[in-house]
């Protein structure tokens, strides 16, 4: 039922409504640093969705990250879905489950687009 309410709530989820697991990762505001280091809860929460992306990928299962933060409208759809209290912000929702197909892999890989030692710098 929750996971129907989530996909309502993200134009960009819909996929929730057949999936059988969703993990919506959020940073504890209570708990964050004070001051410039307060929104480091972002990096430490995207560090825990890349994790559980590279786990539920070892386990053979598909995954996806949908963006909540710093999307008011999504963030506010699964604040209100979770009933979360005002001090936990919802980073992403990681939609896990088993994938119809296994595509081949995209070749991205363009050496211009690395740099050396500078910006712009070369290999040697």
């Amino acid at each position: 039922m929750k996971l129907k309410e989530l996909a309502a709530t993200n134009p960009n989820a819909r996929m929730l409504e057949q999936a059988p697991l969703t993990i919506v990762v959020c940073g504890d505001m209570q708990k964050a640093l004070e001051g410039e280091g307060q929104q480091l809860w972002i990096q430490d929460c995207s560090a825990a969705t890349e994790n559980i992306l590279l786990a539920a990928h070892a386990l053979g299962l598909g995954a996806v990250w949908t963006a909540l933060y710093p999307r008011d409208d999504r963030a506010r759809g699964a604040i209100e879905v979770l009933k979360l209290p005002e001090h936990i912000v919802p980073l992403c929702a990681i939609i896990i489950g088993y994938p119809a197909e296994q595509p081949e892999p995209k070749d991205k890989w363009k050496p211009e687009n690395v740099s050396y030692n500078e910006f712009g710098g070369k290999a040697e």
